[in-house]
């Protein structure tokens, strides 16, 4: 278990769409994680550090489980992200609420692909 995986994630860079695709382009291109981190301070600026490209690719890697999520769930992520929650308090209010996710990597997941499909 490497420490990147459990980073607070308000301490992370919100990644956009493009930066996201960016990062993924340059993976399927055979590049390193350092050599996308190169790349992507070059182009927009961001990360602060190597381990925020470490993190995000560990997420990327993984779909979230798609079992777990409905229309509601993701309309409920949409709403607590437009009040500036992060993904361990909206896992938080989920799992109040509909009894999972359990764990907010998987919310975090889930965040990044909805992003990635244009709907948030």
């Amino acid at each position: 278990m490497t420490n990147y995986q459990f980073e607070e994630m308000t301490d992370r860079h919100p990644w956009t769409k493009p930066q996201l695709e960016r990062m993924i382009l340059l993976k399927r291109a055979g590049a390193t994680n350092k050599e996308i981190f190169q790349t992507m301070r070059r182009e927009y600026g961001v990360p602060k550090n190597l381990g925020e490209v470490n993190a995000e690719m560990h997420f990327l890697n993984g779909a979230p489980n798609p079992g777990m999520w409905n229309p509601a769930m993701e309309s409920r992520v949409k709403a607590l992200l437009g009040q500036g929650m992060n993904s361990k308090d909206i896992t938080t209010e989920l799992f109040h609420e509909f009894a999972q996710p359990v764990q907010w990597q998987e919310t975090y997941k889930k965040i990044q692909q909805m992003k990635l499909q244009g709907r948030l």
